[in-house]
């Protein structure tokens, strides 16, 4: 069954098209890969289906229920919660206190229950010592935990990750595919874009590749990296 239906999305700024009529369904359960290089339209497609942006055409389904008019906050009560490449957290606020903002607003707990939550996924996350530390004292990889934790403690059924990996070293990054395998595990789907091509190849049932606002290739992640057209895209017409 299809948790997400993204429908001939056009976004233009301007005279820039940053996106062109992409399509791409998500499955139940699924952990879908958009990769394409710098300027290929992966993080403008992920503020529109998280409702950061609107379309210029086109249309965004979860579970069959358009997503048209409704702004970030409403979408995230809908189920659909967003990572950022730099983590949005509240520096002044413990670490606790970011997830339990998150299961209050995005999830409508209860005090109890959210301060529950926001240690559980903190936990979770292998951020369980860090709850009472202040925000601004987490390093790169503990962040983008502490982002991670946030979009769990919303409760929402599919997570847009949009470069949760990046800056981190390769053992982080390993660690982060294994929670991100527990993640779905869980019941969770995930929309993944991300620079790190092994980590994709790791994680990702199918993969989607954007290239100047197109798509132009989809399928499971080994065949699609041996496309020449992404091959292309990515590297030019030399090494093709």
């Amino acid at each position: 069954m299809k948790i997400l239906d993204v429908r001939k999305v056009r976004k233009q700024f301007g005279a820039l098209v940053a996106l062109h009529d992409v399509d791409l369904t998500l499955e139940e359960g699924e952990i879908l890969g958009v990769i394409g290089p710098n300027g290929a339209g992966k993080s403008t497609l992920f503020n529109i289906v998280a409702g950061l942006d609107n379309p210029t055409a086109g249309a965004v389904y979860f579970r069959g229920r358009s997503t048209a008019g409704l702004g970030a906050d409403a979408v995230c009560r809908l189920g659909i919660a967003k990572t950022f490449q730099i983590p949005q957290l509240y520096p002044r606020l413990r670490v606790e206190e970011n997830v339990l903002v998150a299961a209050l607003y995005g999830h409508g707990s209860d005090l109890a229950t959210g301060r529950k939550d926001a240690r559980d996924w903190l936990a979770f996350v292998g951020l369980g010592a860090k709850a009472d530390s202040p925000a601004d004292s987490l390093s790169v990889s503990e962040r983008r935990r502490a982002d991670l934790a946030r979009v769990l403690a919303t409760g929402a059924p599919l997570l847009l990750l949009d470069e949760n990996m990046a800056g981190l070293n390769q053992a982080e990054v390993d660690g982060v595919v294994r929670l991100l395998r527990e993640v779905r595990a869980r019941g969770r789907s995930l929309l993944v874009t991300e620079h790190i091509m092994q980590a994709i190849l790791d994680l990702a049932d199918r993969v989607v590749v954007l290239n100047y606002g197109e798509k132009i290739a989809e399928g499971r992640p080994a065949d699609v990296m041996r496309d020449p057209v992404v091959v292309k895209a990515y590297l030019g017409d030399a090494v093709v």
